[in-house]
């Protein structure tokens, strides 16, 4: 009866390498690739967290540049030929992060830390001119 409970419950006797603490090829190449799948999820997780994320502030950016060229409807002369230089400047750099966070979302979940980089470059690029041309209006 005890020998029927420790083989229902998993408890079955190791095989001899395993009794006696003995590590295989066969258990390091496993471990390995559990390990690398761990890895790789980790990877693909925080990728598209941060996909998400960037997606998330630019959608938000981009209706405050809306907001912003609204306000900027009514502007006259030299005012108004600087505001629209500012915009372009704003919407080149949108497009540019819009491109990163496509890069990323076709990246391998291996290969997108690099293109993070760039990402969060070109984002801080966009955001600091945000945030000086609306202190301008």
């Amino acid at each position: 009866m005890l020998g029927l409970v420790l083989i229902v419950s998993g408890c079955e006797p190791k095989p001899a390498d395993q009794a006696l603490g003995r590590v295989t090829s066969q258990d390091v190449r496993s471990d390995v690739g559990k390990a690398l799948d761990t890895t790789c999820n980790a990877a693909k997780q925080t990728k598209e967290d941060f996909q998400k994320s960037l997606n998330a502030r630019l959608n938000e950016l981009e209706a405050e540049i809306a907001k912003l060229r609204e306000k900027a409807i009514d502007l006259k002369d030299e005012n108004k030929v600087s505001w629209d230089r500012t915009l372009a400047d704003l919407e080149t750099k949108r497009e540019a992060a819009r491109v990163k966070l496509d890069e990323i979302g076709q990246s391998s979940a291996e290969a997108w830390s690099d293109i993070q980089k760039g990402a969060q470059s070109a984002w801080d690029d966009l955001d600091k001119a945000f945030h000086e041309a609306a202190g301008k209006f």
